[in-house]
C-alpha cells in the first residue's frame, strides 16, 4: 500500500511539473557605436529577443516589442534595417516602433537579433531609448493586444540604452 501510495504522489508531482511550463520571453537593446551618432548619419540599434523557454516555441504573431526613441535628435530611418525572416514593422510613429514576430516561430533557447536604423537629427543627449516587450492574440496581423506567454517574468520585459548625436 505504501509504494502504491508513494508511486501515486511521485507520478502526481512528476505530471504537475511537467504540465506547469512557463515560457519567458526577453527583450534586450543596446545601440552601437557606444550609441554616438553624427547628425545626417545612421547607427544600428540591436534587439535580441529571447526565448529562455527549453520545451516551447514561441508562437506566430505572438509577440509585439516596442521601442521608443528620444525624438529630439534621433529618427528611426525609413529603410536600411535588418529584420529576421518573417518579422515586420507593424507601427512606426513619433518616435514610437512596434514590430511582429509575424511568421517566425522562435524555438525553444533560440533568440533573434533585430537591426534598427537610427538617423541623428540634432545635437544633444545622452538620451534614453527604451525596449518593451508586448503581446499579441497570436491572430494576423499581430497587431492586437493579448496576454503574455504563460510564465512570463515581466522583469526582463524592459530594457533600456541611450544614444548621443553629435556634429
Amino acid at each position: 500500500m505504501k509504494v502504491l501510495k508513494l508511486f501515486t504522489l511521485v507520478f502526481a508531482g512528476a505530471f504537475a511539473f511537467f504540465t506547469a511550463a512557463s515560457q519567458n520571453v526577453s527583450i534586450n537593446i543596446q545601440t552601437q557605436n557606444s550609441g554616438i551618432v553624427k547628425i545626417g548619419e545612421s547607427i544600428f540599434l540591436e534587439v535580441w529577443i529571447n526565448n529562455s523557454d527549453a520545451d516551447n516555441s514561441v508562437p506566430v504573431y505572438k509577440l509585439r516589442p516596442q521601442i521608443s526613441i528620444p525624438s529630439k535628435i534621433v529618427s528611426i530611418a525609413s529603410k536600411g534595417h535588418k529584420l529576421p525572416e518573417g518579422w515586420s514593422i507593424i507601427s512606426n510613429s513619433k518616435g514610437v516602433l512596434r514590430l511582429s514576430n509575424g511568421s517566425d516561430i522562435i524555438g525553444p533557447s533560440d533568440a533573434r537579433i533585430i537591426f534598427i536604423a537610427l538617423t541623428g537629427t540634432a545635437e544633444g543627449g545622452p538620451l534614453t531609448i527604451a525596449g518593451s516587450m508586448n503581446f499579441s492574440t497570436g491572430a494576423s496581423p499581430g497587431i492586437t493586444s493579448g496576454p503574455a506567454t504563460a510564465g512570463d517574468n515581466p522583469a526582463d520585459n524592459s530594457s533600456t540604452t541611450a544614444c548621443k548625436t553629435i556634429r
